[in-house]
């Protein structure tokens, strides 16, 4: 394929590919018929969990950033279009990377061209030496330099790198921006994910259980790390200090603030600006080392370049699961719904208002009220059972007719925001998969708990009762449409859904929130919820 990229792409239109790298996540592949653009393929146990509507949404930003979206590309491999198979998203493709941030490097295993990952730059000056790469001090500073500037970029942007690392970091030693991030769908856009949120070893922040993952917050800690490791030559200190022998007074204050266990004192990366340029200014260029002899000796430990394995999911895994406590609205909704067979037949029974009498079988009298046209009644709410029988009567008792659904309007306002609320599959998810259907089925038990104002969760904490409550205030939601499910270190799913007020899919309105399911004997249902936010409607 040649030409500008389409937003989204079949993988049969791709062509001839080659594999040229595989992750923790899946794997990469050159395109032979197009070189600008290389494809990656999440690996089949993700692609359930990839949030499909968010992944538009970081192409989407490609296309539409305006006089940003140059420098955007030129500084990340960002998804420029989604690639699906049959229909479901496989993967996506992104510019390949510059030759510029690759590197020539002196390895045991002898000379080769590899990604000049950052992770190369924070050792000793013997190792560089060894390695035949020669970075004085100024090019330390223009690195960071041009990495707080395109974290400014990515910020204003609404994009947070969250697993900012010297994995996924890479470096030029001859042009600028010396500065190239990869693994871009692991960042956040506007709050959201395409996948869980991970941190690298030894790059976490301080309280990891505590401190939200991938905000500007988490990018200033790891920006300060970053300068602290880069002029230290350290790839584990978090000592400020190791850095000072190399690094400006003011650069090591900054760097200081930046790793403050409390996320609102740290500096944001563009109050690093006037002392990096400053101290650019006062840092002349140096000519390379003479290596007097030759490598010798393993590889300095430091974190494998494959993206690890998540450490930790931007919504923590609930408790374990106890016995559940009811809400009190399933207690009225089974005791309701149990009684309308006989309150119906006692309303008919007993109906001695003037006209044509009611006679079991005849149906709705005529001519006094005009039968509505109802879509069927949905399948699957937790604890509802359809009667069966005809217009004569329940099986074994024809005199007891059956309600009509017009009769559980009037007879059981409860039923309604249950009965005839629904819960979609987001396009591009893999509708037939067990783990949706089940999740589906969760949803829908906790979208009729939350219109009725009795919330089916197994976290009863305030935090969690509240962010139902805020649901609730802002429902009834006739409709919820599941956009992504992910796998929790448990293996259990997490679900993100849009619920929307209106049921037409409005442009907005709708609210978000990612649901943490939990299972016992009777399937999955929901344990905990992330905080809802406003959001666009699917």
């Amino acid at each position: 394929m040649t030409g500008p990229l389409p937003p989204e792409v079949s993988l049969s239109a791709l062509g001839p590919r080659t594999r040229i790298g595989t992750g923790g996540q899946g794997t990469v592949y050159a395109l032979t018929e197009d070189p600008r653009w290389v494809y990656k393929e999440y690996a089949t146990r993700f692609v359930d969990d990839v949030d499909v509507a968010t992944l538009n949404r970081f192409v989407r930003l490609a296309a539409g950033a305006g006089p940003d979206a140059e420098t955007l590309l030129g500084l990340a491999a960002w998804p420029t279009a989604i690639v699906r198979k049959e229909g479901v998203v496989r993967g996506f493709l992104m510019p390949r990377v510059p030759d510029r941030f690759r590197v020539r490097i002196q390895l045991p295993r002898g000379p080769d061209t590899v990604l000049a990952q950052v992770q190369y730059l924070l050792n000793s000056d013997d190792y560089l030496l060894d390695r035949g790469l020669h970075i004085d001090d100024r090019m330390r500073l223009e690195l960071l330099r041009d990495t707080g500037e395109a974290l400014t970029l990515l910020h204003r942007l609404g994009v947070c790198v969250g697993d900012l690392s010297p994995n996924n970091l890479l470096f030029s030693l001859d042009s600028r921006p010396r500065c190239y991030f990869i693994d871009c769908d692991a960042m956040r856009l506007d709050g959201d994910s395409v996948l869980a949120q991970a941190e690298t070893p030894e790059w976490h922040v301080p309280d990891a259980d505590a401190e939200e993952l991938a905000t500007p917050a988490t990018d200033a800690y790891k920006f300060g790390l970053l300068a602290v490791r880069l002029f230290a030559g350290d790839q584990q200190t978090r000592d400020p200090d190791a850095a000072r022998r190399r690094l400006d007074r003011h650069l090591v204050t900054l760097a200081g603030r930046s790793l403050d266990p409390a996320p609102h004192l740290r500096p944001a990366p563009q109050e690093w600006s006037d002392a990096l340029e400053r101290s650019i200014r006062r840092t002349p260029p140096t000519a390379p080392p003479r290596r007097a002899v030759p490598p010798t000796g393993p590889e300095p430990t430091r974190p494998d370049a494959v993206r690890p394995d998540p450490v930790r999911l931007v919504v923590p895994a609930p408790a374990a699961a106890g016995p559940r406590r009811a809400g009190r609205g399933w207690g009225l909704l089974a005791a309701a719904l149990a009684a309308i067979a006989v309150m119906a037949g006692l309303i008919s029974a007993n109906d001695d208002s003037p006209g044509t009498p009611y006679r079991a079988g005849s149906g709705l009298p005529t001519g006094l009220v005009r039968q509505p046209s109802y879509p069927p009644l949905p399948t699957g709410i937790p604890g509802l059972t359809r009667p069966t029988g005809s217009s004569a009567g329940v099986t074994g008792l024809p005199g007891l007719p059956l309600p009509t659904r017009l009769d559980l309007e009037k007879l059981l306002p409860l039923a309604r925001p249950c009965l005839f609320s629904d819960v979609r599959v987001g396009s591009g998810l893999n509708r037939t998969s067990a783990r949706t259907k089940s999740s589906v089925v969760a949803v829908r038990g906790f979208l009729c708990g939350i219109n009725i104002d009795a919330p089916r969760l197994d976290d009863r904490s305030r935090t969690q009762l509240a962010r139902a409550a805020t649901l609730t205030k802002n429902g009834p939601f006739p409709v919820a449409t599941i956009i992504g499910v992910r796998t929790a270190t448990d293996g259990s799913p997490q679900v993100n859904v849009v619920f929307d007020p209106d049921g037409a899919g409005s442009s907005a309105g709708c609210w978000r929130s990612r649901l943490s399911l939990v299972t016992d004997d009777d399937g999955y249902h929901v344990g905990s919820i992330s905080a809802p936010a406003r959001s666009y409607c699917p």
